[in-house]
């Protein structure tokens, strides 16, 4: 392996995920539910941004500047090229951390994130973060991390380590990530075959066990087999974060705010009664068998009295990101799935359902004549949008100003689907952020790029494509053989992708 992997799976790439926390537009709603002012982003910046999607398409999508680096110049290598595609004036680098944190051309940032990495890098680097963070987050600025608990891995920890012992000691040396990855899960499969007395004591063990093993597998060689793979206490990331005056604010995730999806009424009210703040995350953390944390902290944060919180929170705009009709009414928390009451849910989304951005305060406006009050209507804002169904959106400037970035951005991720099916989300000028598109859709919408905007033209110009990568279409559990079939499922998609699909994607200017 690579002297300068420091333990990393250097061997594999990692996913092209999005990760919407880290659009500064879209955390917003959960600063001003705890009360406290977003600050205006001039400048932001990622730590350890992968294949560079989401940072590309944060800075293709609203006027932030953003910097970053990965160590990895094959990962950073792909960013910067669709960097250039677009002109989004990012400044992405192939650094390490120490490397990055001595530049002296850096501005200080309104935003700074880290989204899973913290995990698996070592204390030294853990150090070198932190200083970076204290000297460059701005007063007022935000830092969002998110990281593993050890609650919701307690039990998988011993079998985590003993994958990773098995990739280590028993796998051939020079053979690849992915192939000592597949050898150590299929080791321990079996091993939980026999019934160790462990999987006897912790018998949801092996429900764990399947999900972790079922995930991709470069996401599994970065994320869970590096040396220093470190599950981290709310409390211990207190310790580093508070000496550079980090305050915890509040979940980037708005889902784990409702209290009555995740905790029981006797657990909210024995929370309710810690007096110091940080021990009540501790108890939630339990509570709730946390398994990954996603904190928002801030440097001096702003609290707003209830007039300037109203305020803010009645003039965001939210839009509608999923079809109207294929919205479930239900929403998993920790106490698992629950069903949302369809005469507060239906009527909110239908205000939304011609996928135009609306203020909060108008949806209240609207909804008070059906006793849809106050109360009702934030719960429904922080589960909708943290099931993704509802998203923040931009000022008609904002969104005008970032429509060419996008669209070059889009066109270039439209391409690259021609061979490749792990790119699965486009830059939407609406949202300032990532938009997931579904099955083919993404060479649909290529093909309308290229002149093509009926469905008998655009199903042939797709399976074209397909059929050059050995890909099949199934219909009813079976796998279709010939072009005809092909063609017609093809079709059959592309005449549905023309209904409500097509007017969603126009709507938030991917198409």
């Amino acid at each position: 392996m690579a002297n300068w992997s420091a333990g990393y799976a250097a061997d594999v790439d990692y996913t092209f995920g999005y990760f919407k926390e880290l659009n500064p537009l879209q955390i917003r709603l959960a600063l001003l539910d705890a009360g406290v002012a977003p600050p205006e982003h001039i400048n932001a910046c990622e730590l350890g941004f992968g294949q560079g999607v989401s940072i590309n398409i944060h800075a293709a999508g609203s006027k932030t500047r953003w910097f970053g680096t990965d160590f990895s110049p094959t990962q950073a290598g792909f960013a910067q090229e669709m960097s250039h595609a677009c002109d989004n004036q990012a400044c992405l680098y192939d650094q390490s951390f120490a490397e990055f944190a001595q530049r002296e051309d850096l501005p200080e940032f309104d935003f700074i994130g880290l989204h899973g990495t913290w995990t698996w890098v070592s204390d030294d680097n853990r150090k070198i973060l932190v200083d970076f963070i204290g000297r460059k987050l701005k007063l007022g600025g935000v830092f969002y991390i998110s990281y593993n608990t050890p609650n919701g891995w307690a039990t998988m920890m011993p079998i985590r380590h003993l994958l990773n012992q098995y990739a280590h000691t028993m796998t051939i040396n020079g053979d690849s990530s992915v192939n000592k990855i597949g050898q150590a899960f299929a080791f321990v499969d079996q091993l939980l075959d026999t019934n160790p007395a462990y999987l006897q004591a912790n018998p949801g063990l092996r429900k764990t066990f399947d999900l972790v093993k079922n995930q991709n597998a470069q996401y599994l060689a970065h994320e869970y087999f590096s040396d220093d793979w470190t599950p981290m206490h709310f409390s211990d990331m207190h310790a580093w974060l508070s000496p550079i005056k980090l305050d915890y604010v509040c979940s980037a995730n708005t889902l784990d705010q409702v209290n009555a999806i995740n905790i029981t009424e006797a657990e909210e009210a024995m929370i309710a009664d810690q007096t110091n703040p940080l021990f009540r995350e501790t108890v939630r953390d339990i509570c709730m068998n946390q398994q990954f944390r996603k904190d928002l902290w801030i440097k001096g944060p702003k609290r707003l009295d209830k007039f300037e919180q109203m305020e803010a929170i009645f003039s965001l705009q939210l839009v509608l990101t999923e079809l109207r009709d294929e919205v479930e009414l239900s929403a998993n928390g920790m106490l698992g799935p629950v069903k949302l009451k369809e005469e507060t849910y239906s009527p909110i989304l239908d205000f939304f359902a011609d996928y135009q951005p609306k203020k909060l305060g108008e949806l209240l406006q609207a909804m008070q004549p059906l006793g849809i009050g106050m109360d009702k209507v934030m719960q429904a804002m922080m589960i909708l949008t943290g099931k993704q169904t509802l998203q923040l959106a931009q000022s008609t400037d904002e969104i005008a100003n970032a429509k060419l970035k996008t669209d070059q951005l889009n066109h270039f991720l439209l391409k690259k689907a021609r061979g490749r099916d792990d790119i699965t989300v486009l830059a939407s000028p609406v949202t300032g952020g990532g938009v997931d598109v579904q099955g083919y859709e993404m060479l649909f919408l290529l093909a309308m790029r290229f002149g093509h905007n009926t469905p008998d033209t655009i199903a042939p110009f797709a399976w074209g494509l397909l059929k050059q990568r050995g890909v099949k279409l199934h219909r009813d559990g079976q796998w279709l053989d010939t072009d005809a079939d092909n063609l017609a499922e093809l079709t059959k998609q592309v005449e549905f992708f023309f209904t409500e699909p097509l007017k969603l994607y126009q709507a938030l200017g991917v198409a």
